[in-house]
């Protein structure tokens, strides 16, 4: 009996000896681990379990190919476990096709017999078996990869991204700060402007941005008067290209909207009584409620003839005046140029061709300001309220036409408050001094396309869209 054993420990130390030597001749890793004392085959299964990797055992690139699998070979009835684990370094030129033969030669000196042959492909039965190189290489294209997309992430965080129409478009108050229209009349707009081409005035066009996106900064312009330089800021391009898109869109504007639905195209008197508020029960026949309205502007140069002409003695300082218009269900029908702030109301009706849109019947009403009754064509009537002249006071029926009076002029009023809530008009820039006209219209006419202000068309303007 200790003869069998002493030849089963002389064979398994051969057996260490020959696969040590296997293992430098083929350059593999230089540690072997090799466990003898094994139990017997009937009880490997229960034991094999229990036993615990080193923790020196890792899975990394080349040990993929060689290790993290157990051989078992039969040595006079007994089983050698043979574990490979990875030292510190292993040689990268490390051959594949050398290593399976010494995996070969190994199971050859450790059986007894013959040994079919076993690829070191088919000894690992890994699927996913690649090589070294390309590990690494796959390694170093991500890690590139990986840098590229955080330098791409850091510039996306610096970079500023242009204001658009897209993030206020839904929000109701932020459409009305910046432009004062809905997203729906913006649309109108935006969708009648888009069937004509634009004629840029610098001669160019500034593709990077969209005609939505130009249209909003147009209004912006209008609305807020906000710097050339803050509107380049915020929509991220130059200030010419600004002041090419604002100047053209003013001039589009004024061309679709003012000369194409409200120049020359005063309602008639049957259009406005079917939409005539119950504060003209008086006055059936009103056509029109006009009024002069002023907006300041910067000193005109040096010119004291200029200076003395648009110097208003109302207003105390520069002005330019324009008489506007609204029809009694308070939408704006009319209005005229801008004249110098000197110019008195009744000069600017009788330059303007105001008078010559009226027919026979018709009744104008108007404040102290308008005695225009030597100009009025045949037919026409003029309701302004009476003169106090010499008299003390007024008689009850004077008072009471007062009221009457200014209770249906108030809606000129509020339509000339709401053009003035464009900001530009505040004081009219001096690189938009030349198309001051064409924007004061402008801007009465995107008056239009916001809420009315009597309650009572609003209403019937609900009631209509249900």
């Amino acid at each position: 009996m200790n003869r069998q054993s002493n030849e089963l420990e002389h064979s398994t130390e051969s057996f260490f000896t020959k696969v040590r030597d296997l293992l430098e001749r083929y350059n593999l890793p230089d540690i072997l681990s090799l466990q003898t004392n094994l139990p017997t085959k009937n009880r490997w299964k229960n034991t094999r379990e229990k036993i615990q990797r080193p923790e020196t055992y890792r899975v990394e690139s080349i040990t993929r190919k060689l290790c993290h699998k157990l051989h078992l070979h039969r040595t006079n009835k007994r089983w050698v476990l043979i574990m490979i684990r990875k030292t510190k370094q292993l040689d990268n030129s490390y051959d594949v096709q050398e290593s399976e033969e010494a995996v070969r030669e190994t199971e050859v000196a450790a059986g007894d017999g013959p040994v079919p042959a076993v690829t070191m492909t088919e000894a690992l039965d890994h699927s996913y078996y690649r090589s070294c190189e390309s590990l690494v290489q796959e390694i170093m294209k991500l890690e590139q990869h990986i840098k590229s997309l955080e330098q791409e992430i850091e510039e996306l965080k610096t970079k500023k991204h242009p204001f658009t129409i897209d993030q206020i478009i839904d929000c109701e108050k932020k459409m009305l700060m910046y432009t004062t229209l809905k997203a729906d009349m913006f649309n109108i707009i935006d969708a009648t402007l888009q069937r004509f081409p634009l004629n840029y005035v610098d001669g160019w066009t500034p593709g990077a941005i969209s005609r939505r996106d130009q249209l909003l900064m147009t209004l912006m312009k209008l609305k807020l008067n906000s710097p050339i330089l803050d509107l380049a800021e915020r929509f991220c391009t130059s200030k010419a290209t600004i002041h090419n898109i604002v100047t053209t869109h003013i001039f589009a504007l004024h061309e679709v909207f003012f000369e194409g639905m409200i120049d020359n195209k005063m309602p008639s008197l049957l259009k406005c009584k079917s939409s005539m508020p119950a504060s003209f029960g008086d006055f059936s026949c009103c056509r029109l409620v006009i009024d002069a309205t002023e907006v300041t502007q910067d000193v005109p140069g040096q010119d004291m003839n200029a200076q003395s002409h648009t110097y208003s003695s109302y207003k105390n300082r520069h002005t330019v005046k324009s008489v506007t218009g609204v029809a009694p269900n308070g939408a704006v029908v009319y209005v005229s140029k801008l004249y110098p702030g000197s110019t008195s109301d009744v000069a600017i009706v009788d330059h303007s061709n105001m008078l010559a849109q009226l027919s026979p019947g018709d009744m104008i009403l108007a404040d102290k300001g308008f005695t225009i009754h030597s100009l009025l064509p045949s037919g026409v009537h003029l309701n302004i309220p009476p003169f106090l002249k010499d008299k003390g006071q007024y008689t009850p029926a004077e008072v009471q036409m007062c009221r009457k009076i200014a209770r249906s002029r108030i809606h000129i009023e509020r339509v000339n408050e709401r053009i003035k809530n464009f900001e530009i008009l505040s004081h009219i820039p001096q690189q938009f001094r030349h198309i001051s006209t064409k924007i004061f219209q402008v801007c009465s006419m995107l008056v239009n396309f916001q809420d009315p202000m009597i309650t009572e068309i609003a209403e019937n303007f609900a009631q209509n869209q249900q």
